[in-house]
């Protein structure tokens, strides 16, 4: 049976997205095998072998080939219900609040993570970035009548985000609870919540994070602040992450060293966490740079059309939310990487070591095919493709 005018004239989207996102998660697997192998096995006492750090990422591509279609698939207005909403805030909150037991702890891991055995475990905080803007959708587009009203306009924003900053502040990952408030400001500035509001809110905000910051000069955030911002180079047999960072990816050039031939990477400090793009760089030079670069953005490019285009004002936000921390967490990511700001410890969507990161980016893939999907149905007017 042919394809009518309308049906052939209609670009799947949602394919190209699929092939994009498959394409990013191979890439990034490659990527961190290539920057992390030898750099594992320099450390057998901490690493069992040089796949370790690729363990929890592959763990995620596994789980994922049986979720990404479910999530792909599944009916978006399932993710309007109020008691559905209700249901993932807290669960979400609950699991937040796991990493902070004493019970729970376990000695050499961070509050951030909970820990399933040695070696394996699951950090909450990445699920805030598909609840929360799940939840700023469903509110925002319920209450989209009384966006001028404090009491339906940004209290419910702030009362959530606040709650979700405040768990990952405890579980000492400051980075992360900047991430979670600037995209939520944003998500509720493209909902048109009045500019006044965020005033009121950044005034709240930025003396709390002064003190964060500055109140401790002997805490990680002071010291990377000052360090970037010390006009003393670091001697040779001193160099930090970003020294080495800077070499590699100067010493990449235009062609790169070929995957597997960088040599800066075994000397780079946890290569295979947030400086992993500085190994990519150095293997595969301006132009791989350039293709990872022209991948994401085109990722961001679609989701955000569909955004844009939706007439649903649920998806339109949610498209909008998913999208976002994507967006700016490879953003910040390669700003570190390059010295643009300080150490942030945000790691590079699809390439850096962490099963927890990478699910979380993959689930908010796969709503996003999902909403595209849909788009193209409500173009071609029937359940075509379904």
């Amino acid at each position: 049976m042919g394809f009518s005018g309308k049906e052939r004239g209609t670009v799947r989207y949602d394919f190209i997205l699929i092939a994009i996102v498959l394409l990013l998660t191979l890439l990034g697997l490659v990527i961190l095998y290539s920057a992390s192998y030898l750099f594992a096995r320099n450390q057998p006492g901490r690493f069992t072998s040089g796949w370790a750090p690729l363990t929890g990422n592959l763990v995620a591509c596994i789980l994922m080939l049986a979720v990404f279609p479910i999530l792909a698939l599944i009916r978006i207005e399932w993710f309007k219900k109020e008691w559905m909403v209700i249901f993932l805030v807290m669960f979400t909150i609950i699991l937040n609040i796991l990493p902070l037991l004493k019970p729970l702890r376990r000695d050499g891991y961070a509050m951030r993570w909970i820990i399933i055995k040695d070696g394996i475990g699951f950090q909450p905080s990445e699920l805030i970035k598909i609840v929360l803007p799940l939840y700023l959708a469903y509110i925002l587009d319920k209450n989209n009548d009384k966006l001028n009203s404090f009491m339906y306009g940004p209290l419910p924003p702030i009362v959530v985000t606040a709650l979700f900053c405040t768990l990952v502040l405890i579980q000492s990952n400051l980075s992360d609870a900047i991430l979670i408030a600037l995209f939520s400001m944003i998500i509720c500035f493209i909902a048109g919540i009045r500019l006044r509001w965020f005033a009121l809110a950044l005034t709240a905000v930025l003396p709390v994070v002064y003190k964060l910051i500055f109140g401790n000069k002997d805490g990680r955030w002071y010291q990377r602040i000052a360090n970037f911002f010390s006009p003393e180079e670091s001697p040779p047999e001193l160099k930090t992450q970003i020294d080495f960072s800077l070499e590699a990816i100067r010493s990449g050039g235009f062609w790169g060293k070929g995957i597997g031939q960088g040599t800066i990477k075994i000397r780079l400090p946890e290569v295979h966490g947030d400086f992993v793009f500085a190994s990519f760089v150095e293997e595969t030079g301006f132009l791989g740079m350039l293709f990872y670069l022209v991948l994401i953005g085109a990722f961001a490019a679609i989701s955000y059309m569909v955004a844009w285009r939706n007439k649903d004002r649920f998806i339109q936000l949610l498209a909008f939310g998913l999208v976002t921390p994507i967006v700016i967490q490879t953003l910040l990511n390669i700003a570190v990487v390059a010295r643009i700001i300080p150490t942030t410890g945000v790691p590079l969507p699809f390439v850096s070591s962490g099963g927890t990161s990478l699910l979380a980016t993959l689930v908010s893939a796969a709503l996003l095919v999902n909403m595209a999907r849909q788009h193209i149905n409500s173009e071609l007017g029937g359940d075509y493709a379904r």
